[in-house]
């Protein structure tokens, strides 16, 4: 048959009339074309499959919302809400509790939200509506302050669903991608529970992967409106620098300069005053110290006496993200050249693992990009990698419920006991240093994980084993079942 006569070919059901793809439509209509109702059809099914899982995840997170927080961060994000709704510059000096509101370290000022101005202005916002329909209810306060981590929260899921839909081809991997975040434990804990903000960066982090073949001035300006987000965005501008060829490599630019006039018009627009953003610029650039890397361990005496003796030392570890993220961002540049599946995800997941590696000062809410980065890479190139993956996964939870008191003040804002029973066991003879104890264990075993993830993303190692996963003797692994006997011969032939 000619390729002509295949295309006109008509198939009749049972009833007599034609189908396929040049079945005639009635009332002179355009002919249906099979292929599209099937793919809407698909398109269909798909959407009666992920709307279930994305509510169920945002009943859950929303179920935790109005009654959980941070004492310590969720309480800034109160006191800063109320000074800017009250026309007020959060960043001159701290600020003392909210009377009626506030419900962590009511003894002591705090200083205010430590970002540029959109969370800020956010949360002022959030506090004149709920000063509006709130009725005074503070539990409401809290319910509205959470909205913004879990849209981020929820919009990571929809974002990790269409990145594996594109990339594997596969429905059962993109669901399974948007189940595992929507039911993600760890997320729902530093989003809705404790109220961090970094879902909506990783959000961010997952539009610019989609992105990745885009224009460069389009991931530039993504990239912008990350750094006003959460400033650690800034950290992928030097690979957007490397990648691009001629004046495109000045893309980057635009994204800084986005941030930089959006918080130039936000100041001008609430009539603050420069003063205090840049103490808060170089607090974000710094980082705390402490953490579940290496600069945790420089809390021990002897290693303090250390930078004490030698204040360049503390210098340049505050700062050794900066040649880290550099080099980097021009190694993984290279990767992007040549193109090939999977390459600008592992681009981006090397900066993020040397950032964080090298950053003087680890928070477990930074741990979300990385998770994010390597669930899209799980369910599309690395299956295999699953078990590392799940391993850096429970280093991390072991840290934050040690770090955090087994999650037990996180119910400080109904239960204010909850926050005096963790001080009162961080405070007795055993139990602090018990935890502490544990918090440099944790802190040295996720270094070395970081270390063997840059390696593995470096050499695309497909099924690595954690360097630290026990090897268990021969003996425990029970006998080693004999090969089966092959014929002479068997394997000649035809077979070869």
């Amino acid at each position: 048959m000619t390729g002509s006569s295949a295309e006109t070919e008509t198939v009749s059901p049972p009833g007599g009339a034609p189908s396929g793809p040049s079945a005639p439509s009635p009332a002179g209509l355009p002919p249906r074309r099979g292929p599209e109702r099937a793919e809407v059809h698909a398109g269909l099914r798909r959407w009666w499959a992920v709307t279930p899982i994305l509510l169920l995840g945002l009943a859950i997170r929303e179920g935790f919302s109005f009654w959980t927080g941070h004492p310590y961060d969720f309480e800034i994000w109160i006191r800063t809400g109320y000074v800017v709704a009250h026309g007020t510059n959060p960043y001159l000096h701290p600020w003392p509790p909210v009377p009626g509101v506030s419900f962590g370290y009511t003894g002591q000022d705090l200083p205010s939200a430590a970002y540029l101005p959109f969370w800020p202005d956010l949360f002022g916002a959030t506090y004149r509506l709920w000063e509006q329909v709130g009725g005074g209810n503070r539990f409401v306060l809290y319910f509205l302050l959470k909205q913004g981590p879990i849209a981020g929260d929820m919009a990571v899921a929809g974002l990790l669903y269409r990145f594996v839909l594109r990339e594997s081809g596969r429905p059962s991997a993109a669901l399974g991608a948007l189940a595992f975040w929507s039911f993600f434990p760890y997320d729902i804990v530093i989003g809705s529970i404790w109220g961090q903000l970094d879902p909506v960066t990783t959000a961010l982090l997952l539009a610019a992967l989609l992105s990745s073949e885009s224009a460069a001035a389009r991931r530039s300006l993504l990239w912008g409106l990350g750094i006003f987000v959460k400033w650690i965005t800034v950290i992928f501008l030097p690979l957007e620098f490397f990648r691009n060829r001629g004046l495109r490599r000045l893309a980057p630019v635009a994204g800084l300069l986005l941030a930089g006039g959006l918080t130039g018009l936000a100041f001008l627009a609430a009539g603050w005053s420069f003063a205090g953003i840049l103490a808060t610029g170089s607090s974000l650039s710094a980082g705390g110290g402490g953490g579940m890397n290496y600069a945790d361990w420089f809390n021990l005496p002897i290693l303090a006496a250390t930078l004490t003796a030698f204040p360049l030392l503390g210098s340049i570890l505050t700062y050794l993200w900066v040649p880290g993220c550099l080099l980097a961002g021009w190694y993984a540049s290279r990767w992007l050249h040549p193109g090939g599946p999977g390459q600008p995800l592992r681009a981006l997941l090397l900066v993020m693992t040397v950032v964080l590696l090298l950053r003087w000062g680890l928070n477990e809410q930074y741990m979300l990009y990385p998770f994010a980065l390597l669930v899209a890479d799980v369910y599309t190139r690395h299956p295999e990698r699953r078990p590392f993956f799940y391993f850096l996964v429970a280093l991390a939870s072991g840290y934050l419920l040690t770090n955090d008191g087994l999650g037990i003040w996180f119910a400080a804002p109904a239960f204010p006991s909850a926050f005096t029973v963790v001080q009162a066991f961080d405070n007795s003879a055993v139990g602090g240093a018990f935890r502490f104890d544990l918090l440099y264990l944790f802190s040295a075993l996720m270094t070395v994980t970081l270390i063997q993830l840059t390696w593995v993303v470096l050499q695309d190692q497909p099924a690595p084993r954690p360097w630290l996963w026990p090897r268990w003797p021969t003996r425990w692994r029970g006998p080693v079942p004999a090969a089966p006997a092959v014929p002479v011969g068997a394997g000649d032939g035809a077979g070869r």
